[in-house]
Order: structure tokens, then C-alpha cells, then sequence
């Protein structure tokens, strides 16, 4: 009886995603953006080629060319990506709770889920100026709508009375900065799953603004 050699099974083609699926395009797409992603956030962005997005893939070069024109498009997608994550964040935080420190922590905790659930150890958030100037005055545009709603929350849980008065530009500024470092040093499989970090960040969050100092009880 003669053996059978067992062949190496191959790397998934565009990661497992589903050929057969509704829209296939536009899976396969998402697939490049954040396997380019992570290899960004291992090579950087400027020593990475489309070589070794393809790679990741298991595909050939000419087949990304279907899908994007070049490295700095990815780079784009990767960011419109982040904001298309932290714009359904606000969305879905706004709709549950009216206080508006409620809504400052659920914004965080549901932001940084989304962003280490599928872009991982993505550099895309600080990647920020290796971008066009078109791309950037896009993305610009679009983060500052979802600062200022940002900047509004803060504003009303001082005017509520529920922390000291403070800059609201620079607290938000200040969350958003905690947030977009994550990916910097964010590992999946690390000691801290990114479910941990959302909540922890999110109570850090609102622990940074401060609370009003209690009055003195009348004796």
C-alpha cells in the first residue's frame, strides 16, 4: 500500500474573506485595509511596500491594484476606517444614557472596542500626517464633527454641575490622544484583552475630569 504524502495546507487567500459573499469587493477590500493595516503598525508605514501587503494576503501584487491605486490610499482607507468606528461610537452612545459623562464613557469604551477588535495593532491612528494633503483636510474634516459633539458633552456636564469647570477643547483633546496611542503598544493575544482596555480607559476617562469637591456638611 503505498503512502500518501500530506501537502501543506496554503495561507488563506485575503485572509478567509468570503468570496461568495453578497459583495464580495467590497470584503476583500476591507480585508487589504486591515492586514496593510498591521503590517504598517510592524514595519512602518514608509518601509512597508505593496509587496508585503500582498503577502499578508496571500495574493499577488497586480491583484491590491483591483482594489486600491497605492500604499497612500490604503493609508486613507485606514483612517476612514477609525472614523467611520468612532462616528457609530458617538452614534450608539448618544442613544443610550442623557447624562453626559454616561455618554463620554460609553463613547470611549465603545470606540476602543471596535478599533482592537478589527484593526488590532493597525498604526493608522498615528500614521496621521504620512498621509496626502487631500486625504488629510478629508479626515480632518470628518474628526472634527465628532470632536465638537465631543467638546459638547464636557461643556454640559459642567454646566450640569457634574465636574469642575475646564477647557473643553483640551479634554477632549486629551481623551482623544489616550485613544489614538493605543495602537502604539496594543498586542492581540497580550496580557490585557482589548475588552479590559476599553473599560479601564473609559473609567479613566471620566476620572481625569474633576469631580466637584463636595460641600461641607452643615453641622
Amino acid at each position: 500500500m503505498t503512502k500518501q504524502t500530506q501537502v501543506p495546507a496554503k495561507p488563506a487567500r485575503w485572509n478567509n474573506a468570503l468570496a461568495e459573499a453578497p459583495d464580495p469587493r467590497e470584503i476583500r477590500k476591507r480585508a487589504l485595509i486591515v492586514a496593510a493595516g498591521r503590517v504598517f503598525g510592524t514595519k512602518g508605514f514608509h518601509n512597508t511596500t505593496l509587496d508585503d501587503i500582498a503577502s499578508a494576503l496571500s495574493v499577488t501584487k497586480p491583484a491590491l491594484y483591483r482594489y486600491v491605486e497605492n500604499k497612500h490610499q490604503i493609508l486613507f482607507e485606514c483612517h476612514q476606517m477609525a472614523v467611520a468606528m468612532a462616528e457609530e461610537a458617538l452614534a450608539q452612545a448618544m442613544q443610550g444614557s442623557a447624562a453626559p459623562l454616561q455618554r463620554l464613557h460609553d463613547f470611549v469604551a465603545l470606540y476602543i472596542r471596535k478599533i482592537t477588535s478589527e484593526l488590532g495593532t493597525c498604526v493608522v491612528l498615528t500614521e496621521y500626517y504620512s498621509m496626502t494633503p487631500d486625504h488629510t483636510e478629508v479626515i480632518q474634516r470628518r474628526r472634527r464633527v465628532i470632536d465638537t459633539q465631543l467638546r459638547t458633552l464636557v461643556t454640559q456636564a459642567v454646566d450640569q454641575r457634574l465636574i469642575a469647570p475646564c477647557d473643553a477643547k483640551l479634554a477632549v483633546f486629551f481623551l482623544m490622544g489616550a485613544i489614538n496611542n493605543i495602537n502604539r503598544w496594543f498586542t492581540e493575544g497580550g496580557a490585557q484583552s482589548g475588552e479590559q482596555i476599553a473599560q479601564a480607559f473609559a473609567d479613566h476617562a471620566i476620572a481625569c475630569l474633576s469631580p466637584l469637591p463636595m460641600a461641607p456638611a452643615k453641622s
